[in-house]
C-alpha cells in the first residue's frame, strides 16, 4: 500500500543513500512531508530544541555528546546514522518532548546538524526517568513529527507522520517497545483536535482544506485491535 509512498521521495532516498538510520524501520513505514530536518508542528505543539551544554525538562546534552538526567548518564553516545564506510554521525542537536502526566517519561529526537537546514533527526529515544534509561525506538521511517500523546494508564504513546494529503499514527508500547502503524487517514489529520476516548482508543478529526473528494469523517484508532493484528 506504501509503495508509491516511498518512490515519490525520491530526493529524500537519494539524500540517504549511503545512510542508514540506527533504528530498525519497515518498508511500510511512511515518510515525511517536510524536510525531516525541521519536524516542528507550529500550533499544536513545541518541543525543546537544545545543543550541546543546554538542557530541557531535566535533560541536558552535555558538551561531550552524553544525554543526563540530574548528570547521571543516559547515553554516553547519541548516534544518529551510520555511513557506509564504517563511520558514525553523532547528534548536534536534540529536540526534547513535555514530559508524561506522571513526568516518568520524554521523548528525545536527535539530529545530526545544529540547524534546521543542516542534517537528519531520525534517531528517537525514549527516555525513562523511573528506570534511568534512554532506549532506540522506531517512529515510522524517518522519525515521525516532534508530536507525542501518552495514553492516561501511560501503557501506550501515539505519534504522527503526514505526507503528500494523508497522515499514519503510530503507537509505541512504552513496555515492550513494540510500535505499530495504523492504515493512513482520508486526509491530513487535524492533531489539535486529537483526544483520547479511554486509555486504548482516540480520535482525531479530518482536516480536508479545499479537497472536494476529502472524507471528513473523523479517524477513531482502537489500540487493543491494532496490537492483536
Amino acid at each position: 500500500m506504501f509503495g508509491s509512498t516511498i518512490a515519490g521521495c525520491a530526493a529524500t532516498q537519494q539524500q540517504s543513500e549511503a545512510i542508514t538510520s540506527p533504528l530498525a524501520t519497515t518498508a511500510a513505514s511512511p515518510a515525511p512531508s517536510t524536510s525531516p530536518s525541521a519536524p516542528r508542528i507550529p500550533g499544536v505543539q513545541q518541543w525543546t530544541a537544545i545543543l550541546k551544554g543546554e538542557s530541557a525538562h531535566g535533560l541536558t546534552f552535555s558538551n561531550d555528546g552524553k544525554l543526563l538526567d540530574q548528570e547521571k548518564p543516559l547515553l554516553t553516545g547519541i548516534p544518529v546514522s551510520y555511513v557506509s564506510d564504517g563511520n558514525v554521525t553523532d547528534a548536534q542537536r536534540l529536540f526534547v518532548s513535555d514530559p508524561s502526566p506522571s513526568g516518568r517519561f520524554n521523548v528525545v529526537k536527535a539530529c545530526e546538524g545544529t540547524t534546521e537546514a543542516s542534517g537528519l533527526c531520525w534517531a528517537v529515544f525514549l527516555v525513562d526517568r523511573q528506570a534511568k534509561t534512554a532506549a532506540k525506538i522506531s517512529i515510522a521511517k524517518y522519525g515521525g513529527q516532534n508530536w507525542v500523546q501518552w495514553s492516561g494508564d501511560e501503557r501506550y504513546a501515539v505519534f504522527t507522520e503526514a505526507m503528500e494529503g494523508v497522515s499514519w499514527f503510530i503507537v509505541l508500547d512504552l513496555q515492550t517497545r513494540e510500535t505499530k502503524l495504523f492504515e493512513q487517514t482520508s486526509a491530513v489529520a487535524d492533531l489539535s483536535s486529537f483526544r483520547w476516548l479511554d486509555n486504548r482508543t482516540f480520535q482525531a478529526n479530518i482536516s480536508c482544506d479545499d479537497r472536494s473528494d476529502c472524507t471528513a469523517a473523523p479517524f477513531r484508532g482502537d489500540i487493543t485491535a491494532l496490537f492483536t493484528k
